[in-house]
């Protein structure tokens, strides 16, 4: 099979592009794919997500430095089996320089075709920066799959409107000259969603828009507010293992099971557990 690259990309901060990033490689890692994770995030958060078994003494700034080249001593392993990182070391030097280069938007889409990635890893996730910039725009064009965290709230959704999706239309405006120049499907995702009615009002005015948009993906998926994506965080632990079953559809477990099976229909009917939560006898969790 293979490789499939999925980037999460969005120009505004603070929207859960990390926490997405890290449960979604935490699950298929747990699911026996092997999974590489990207942190192109000039402030680290990823990085430090996972424990580490064998940290690798270089990382982002030397992929970059080099055109694009990864080789096995950019490549970090974590104490989670299945589940390495290219750690970022990035500093807004290193933002500048690939501005300078020609071959920009290409570069990190060259650097995941590497052999080192393409033979050992089955599934790449990149995390990005919450702004404009040449790192965000490389890591969409390298994506077969992006997607696109939004909280329903105005701030976010008008951030979305004039940031996220601008760049996009930006990006393929050369598709059509070469395949190379065309980024990857965007899938926009509902995330840390409350039950307010400002938020419901919200959400709805975004499936109103984008349920038939023709270049955005609206996902079925909604990731609900909840503390137990913090506190798994703050454990090192991805949310999957954290907070199980509960019957009522809403756990971390559940979420981002369906979330992947969305993403990737090809892993349908596959779980962590061996067996889908209805078969399971529900534990104790964190409430939503």
């Amino acid at each position: 099979m293979a490789t499939i690259v999925v980037s999460l990309v969005s120009t505004k901060g603070g929207v859960g592009k990390t926490t997405v990033a890290a449960n979604l490689a935490g699950l298929t890692a747990a699911l026996g794919l092997r999974t590489l994770l990207i942190d192109g995030d000039v402030q680290p958060s990823l990085s430090k997500y996972f424990l580490m078994d064998r940290p690798a003494s270089t990382g982002m700034a030397e992929v970059i430095s080099s055109g694009g080249l990864i080789t096995t001593r950019d490549i970090s392993r974590t104490k989670t089996p299945n589940l390495d990182i290219i750690l970022s070391n990035m500093t807004d030097a290193t933002q500048n320089w690939l501005k300078q280069r020609e071959d920009r938007l290409i570069l990190l889409k060259r650097a995941v075709r590497q052999p080192v990635v393409r033979d050992n890893y089955e599934i790449v996730i990149i995390d990005t920066q919450g702004a404009t910039g040449e790192l965000q725009r490389t890591a969409a064009m390298a994506a077969d799959i992006m997607i696109s965290p939004i909280k329903p709230d105005l701030m976010n959704y008008s951030e979305f409107l004039s940031g996220t999706l601008e760049m996009m239309q930006q990006l393929n405006a050369m598709a059509d000259l070469s395949a190379e120049l065309r980024s990857g499907v965007l899938c926009l995702l509902i995330n840390s969603m409350d039950r307010t009615r400002n938020s419901m009002g919200v959400a709805q005015a975004v499936r109103n828009d984008f349920r038939q948009h023709p270049n955005v993906r609206l996902l079925d998926t909604v990731v609900p507010a909840s503390t137990v994506y913090p506190t798994s965080r703050s454990m090192n632990c991805p949310v999957h293992l954290f907070d199980r079953p509960n019957g009522n559809g809403r756990s971390g477990y559940e979420v981002m099971h369906q979330l992947l099976h969305e993403l990737l229909p090809h892993l349908k009917g596959m779980w962590a557990d061996g067996v889908p939560p209805g078969a399971q006898e529900p534990k104790t969790t964190e409430g939503v």
